[in-house]
C-alpha cells in the first residue's frame, strides 16, 4: 500500500502537554500510526475502492518532508528492549486504533512526520485518544485518563528488569513524568474543530516523557555510538522546547 496524504499545517498545542514537536519521538508514534492503519487495512475492502480513495487523498504538491518515509530512530540505549516492548504492545495498540478510529477509516499517512502536516490537529488528537486507550488497557491510567503512579512504577520496573542501570532512576523518572502528565491534563487546550474528539493527554505525555528521560540519562557504558547518541539527544532536547523549530525529520535519501 503506497498511500500519501497531505497533512502539512502545524497546529499550536499547549506547552505542557506533548506538543508533537519532538521529531524523533514522532517517528516512534509514526510506527504505531502506520501499523494501526495497516491493521485497519486488513479488514475487507474492495481493492478498486481503496485505490480510488488513495488517489483522491494524494496531493501533487506535498511538502518534501511529507514524502519521505519514516523510520524508527536508533535510540542511544535500551534500543533492543524498546523494540521488544513495541512488538509486545503492537496488538494492544492495534485494538485501540480500531476503537478510536473505527473500521471504515482509510486516510493513510505513510511517510514523513505525520504530526506536522495538514489535518494535524485531528491526527494528533487521534493519537492522544489511542494512547489513552492503551494506557487504560495496560492499567497505568484510569477511566478518566489520569495516571496511576503505583502502576506506572510497577510497569517500568517489570519492563526494564534487565536494565540494571535504569533501576536507580525509575522513581525520579516517574515523579518527573507524572508532573508533566498532570500539568498536561490541567492545561489541555480545547481543539479548534468541534469534530475533534477530546481525550486526556496524560497517556501520550507519559509515553513521550519516559522515552525522553531514558534517552537523556543513558550511561556511557550503555551507549554504542557516542557521536550518534549526542546528535540524537540534541534533537530530543530541541523537541522539548516548543518555540524551537524541529530539525528535518530525515537526512537520508527519499524512499519512493
Amino acid at each position: 500500500m503506497n498511500t500519501l496524504v497531505a497533512l502539512c499545517v502545524v497546529v499550536s498545542a499547549a506547552v505542557s502537554a506533548y506538543d508533537f514537536q519532538d521529531v524523533e519521538f514522532n517517528q516512534l508514534l509514526a510506527s504505531d500510526l502506520e501499523d494501526g492503519f495497516d491493521s485497519l487495512d486488513s479488514l475487507p475492502l474492495n481493492s478498486r475502492v481503496r485505490r480510488a480513495q488513495e488517489a483522491a487523498t494524494q496531493s501533487p504538491n506535498e511538502d518534501d518532508k511529507c514524502k519521505k518515509r519514516h523510520r524508527r530512530p536508533k535510540a542511544c540505549c535500551a534500543d533492543e528492549l524498546l523494540d521488544q516492548i513495541h512488538e509486545k504492545d503492537k496488538e494492544l495498540v492495534r485494538s485501540c486504533f480500531r476503537e478510536v478510529l473505527g473500521v471504515d477509516k482509510h486516510e493513510h499517512h505513510r511517510r514523513g512526520d505525520p504530526f506536522s502536516c495538514e489535518q494535524a490537529e485531528k491526527r494528533r488528537n487521534e493519537m492522544t485518544c489511542v494512547f489513552q486507550c492503551v494506557g487504560q488497557k495496560k492499567g497505568v491510567v484510569g477511566e478518566d485518563g489520569k495516571p496511576k503512579p503505583e502502576e506506572i512504577t510497577k510497569t517500568l520496573k517489570e519492563n526494564f528488569a534487565t536494565e540494571s542501570w535504569f533501576e536507580p532512576s525509575i522513581e525520579k523518572v516517574v515523579s518527573t513524568c507524572l508532573k508533566e502528565a498532570e500539568n498536561a491534563t490541567a492545561t489541555q487546550v480545547k481543539p479548534a474543530s468541534a469534530d475533534v474528539k477530546i481525550c486526556n493527554p496524560s497517556g501520550i505525555t507519559l509515553k513521550h516523557c519516559i522515552f525522553r528521560e531514558i534517552q537523556l540519562s543513558c550511561p556511557a557504558d550503555q551507549i554504542k555510538d557516542q557521536k550518534a547518541c549526542e546528535r540524537f539527544q540534541e534533537r530530543i532536547k530541541k523537541g522539548i522546547d516548543f518555540f524551537e523549530p524541529p530539525p528535518p525529520p530525515f537526512d537520508g535519501p527519499r524512499d519512493e
